[in-house]
């Protein structure tokens, strides 16, 4: 039984997806970019998540590490997701979400 919809665009490269999740594609090729069936298929939450990382890493920190690549995307997720949030509410619910500290030695350790 299937509960995940994975939604896509048409590239060959997603067609194994619908092995494992209820798969749904738009076709950007022949400009369909939003299309209403049970639910709204459309890649427009992805893409938007991609542009404030893309932004985030090429005017922020120029470049990442594959070692801290995984924090770079979660620090572009809670943007994203907290995007409608003013600017003392975003840093409000970063702050609540801190688990302790991180220590520089711990974070430069190879």
């Amino acid at each position: 039984m299937v509960f995940t919809t994975m939604v896509t665009d048409e590239h060959h490269a997603y067609n194994k997806v619908g092995k494992k999740y209820n798969h749904k594609k738009v076709n950007h090729r022949n400009k369909e970019y939003v299309r209403k069936e049970d639910i709204l298929v459309h890649t427009n939450n992805i893409e938007g998540y991609w542009n404030i990382l893309k932004k985030q890493i090429d005017g922020i920190h120029h470049s990442v590490s594959p070692k801290h690549l995984q924090r770079y995307c979660n620090e572009s997720a809670f943007r994203y997701n907290n995007r409608e949030a003013f600017q003392d509410e975003r840093f409000a619910n970063a702050i609540a979400n801190c688990n302790g500290s991180l220590k520089y030695k711990v974070l430069t350790a190879e």
